[in-house]
Formats: C-alpha cells, sequence, structure tokens
C-alpha cells in the first residue's frame, strides 16, 4: 500500500491526467503570434486572442482551420497540412514568451506530487512545445509524462490517447482521473472509463458546466478539494 494510502485523495486515485492549454497554462498570446504570422504571409490579418482561444483544443490543423475560415477561406488537406507546418515552424521558435501557468496550478501540482500522485500531460498541442513549456514552468517535474499530438497514433477525443498514457505510467483508467477544460477531454475520459474535472475558464465556447463533467472547479487550488468529493462517492 502506498504510504499515503489513507489520504481522501491517494485512497482513489494514483493518476492525474491534466489536459494543457486552458487547463494548466495560458497559452493563447503565443499561440495568437504564431497564426498571425502566418495568416500575415497569406495576406489576411491577424486574428485575437479570443479567436484563438475559441480555435485550439483539437489540434494545430483544426486551430489553422478555423484561423483560414474566418476569413472565409477554406483550405484543402494538402494546403491546410502546409499552414500547419507553418505554425508549428512559428510556434516551436517561441512557445514560451507569453505563456503563464494559471494561478495556483504549481501549488497543486506541488502538493499531489508530495502525494505521491503520478501526474501526467495528455494534450493535442505537439510534444515539444509542451515539454519545453511545462520545464520552463517548472511544473515538470512534478508532472513526470507526457502525450502530445504526436505522440500516439491517436489523438482527444480518442480515448486511447488517455489510456495509452496512463499505462505507459504503470497505472489503469480505474485508478485515474482527467483534468481539462473543454468537451474533447469531457468525451475521452468518459470513453477511457475516467472521471473528468472541468476547470471553468478554459479554452471553450460552451461553458464548462454544461459538457457533463463530475466536477468544474472555479479556481485551481479547489481541485483537491473536487478529488476529494469524487474519491467519496
Amino acid at each position: 500500500m502506498h504510504p499515503n494510502a489513507d489520504n481522501p485523495i491517494a485512497s482513489r486515485f494514483d493518476t492525474v491526467i491534466y489536459d494543457l492549454d486552458g487547463t494548466l497554462i495560458d497559452s493563447a498570446k503565443d499561440m495568437q503570434v504564431a497564426v498571425s504570422n502566418v495568416l500575415a504571409d497569406h495576406g489576411l490579418p491577424a486574428v485575437s486572442e479570443d479567436d484563438v482561444r475559441i480555435f485550439m483544443g483539437q489540434g494545430s490543423k483544426v486551430t489553422m482551420g478555423k484561423a483560414f475560415a474566418k476569413y472565409g477561406k477554406t483550405l484543402d488537406e494538402d494546403a491546410l497540412s502546409a499552414v500547419t507546418r507553418e505554425f508549428v515552424r512559428y510556434y516551436e521558435a517561441d512557445p514560451i514568451s507569453n505563456t503563464t501557468a494559471f494561478p495556483g496550478v504549481a501549488e497543486v501540482v506541488g502538493r499531489f506530487g508530495r502525494l505521491g500522485l503520478k501526474q501526467g500531460v495528455c494534450t493535442n498541442k505537439f510534444e515539444r512545445p509542451s515539454r519545453m513549456i511545462l520545464e520552463h514552468l517548472k511544473l515538470m517535474p512534478p508532472i513526470s509524462d507526457l502525450a502530445g499530438a504526436d505522440t500516439f497514433p491517436v489523438r482527444k477525443p480518442d480515448p486511447r490517447h488517455i489510456l495509452m498514457l496512463v499505462a505507459r505510467m504503470g497505472s489503469t483508467a480505474e485508478r485515474a482521473v482527467m483534468i481539462g477544460d473543454s468537451i474533447h477531454d469531457v468525451e475521452a475520459a468518459h470513453a477511457a472509463g475516467l472521471p473528468a474535472v472541468l476547470v471553468s475558464w478554459g479554452y471553450t465556447a460552451t461553458p464548462a458546466r454544461e459538457l457533463g463533467a463530475e466536477a468544474v472547479i472555479e479556481r485551481f487550488d479547489a481541485l483537491p478539494r473536487a478529488l476529494e468529493m469524487l474519491a467519496a462517492r
């Protein structure tokens, strides 16, 4: 038995999986700069941070498709792949200058680490910039593993994105919980057999409380209490 198994959270969960953008970090400004650089290269106006918050969540290709669609441009698959590569080059050149962790994230991640909980990130952002950001913000460690859009052959909302990460971390769906901000996190978690907790401030057009999660938190430091309540069910 884990030495902290008498803790209400650790008695139910041994693994916490987080979404990244809109959940742990506010990356909208750096994303907005990279997206707008690509648009400028194609003679189009910049998008706003608010635009980007809505465009994000399903990976870079979807983000770029929505950005061009804002200006009435529908791209075929080859063109979409090309502008996505352009975006990745811009973004990976500097994914950290304007990106911050949301209030309370570092403290809660540290607390869970001291409890002995395994912590991983499952994101539709590519793995390299995701890892750069987590290390820059000193969240990795305590976060020990990461599955990006290019880590496995699948990505959220495919539940295997979560399940393959959980398995690699040495746990099971029965002992894991998903923390996210969007319907894709809820759908992937539930299909994988995990409960989902959503943050209220994330990158989603639909309010978090309407997305079917087991719990919604208004502040990140409310997460431990939310997990205690889930563990008590």
